[in-house]
């Protein structure tokens, strides 16, 4: 019994760590086309570099929660732009008006482009962006 009430405690230990970990961060960028389309979830891509300064702000963003990415309506993807194959895809993909990392894109299930920012931005610019994108899924209210 003692066994048994240990496992279930590990068990929804794991669980709220997981929740409260925030969406996995998916680093292959057809992996998270493809997971977001098989789970029928938007997909936050983040594109940029390990030594970016403005990329580690967005990162310590979705991290501490304060750019919320529900797991139940996201998947995240941080890729790295310095991969050609990966700069390829993205830009035959999708558009980023901008030069600055990281280039950030909200795409819907089947990878339709919703919204894109590229460069330094808030926590306010991010969650604008992640509104606004799930709007035009959301379609209008009748």
């Amino acid at each position: 019994m003692k066994t048994l009430l240990a496992a279930a405690f590990a068990l929804l230990f794991t669980g709220l760590a997981a929740v409260a970990a925030g969406p996995e961060k998916i680093t292959d960028m057809k992996a998270a086309l493809a997971k977001a389309k098989t789970e029928n979830k938007l997909l936050f891509l983040q594109i940029g570099r390990a030594d970016c300064e403005n990329c580690e702000a967005l990162r310590t963003l979705v991290a501490k929660k304060k750019v919320e990415l529900p797991v139940a309506k996201f998947v995240y993807a941080d890729v790295n732009w310095d991969d050609s194959t990966t700069q390829r895809l993205f830009r035959h993909k999708f558009k980023v008006i901008g030069d600055t990392l990281p280039f950030v894109v909200v795409a819907a299930p089947d990878g339709t482009q919703l919204g894109a920012h590229a460069g330094p931005g808030t926590a306010d610019d991010f969650e604008k962006l992640i509104h606004d994108a799930s709007k035009k899924v959301a379609g209008p209210k009748s």
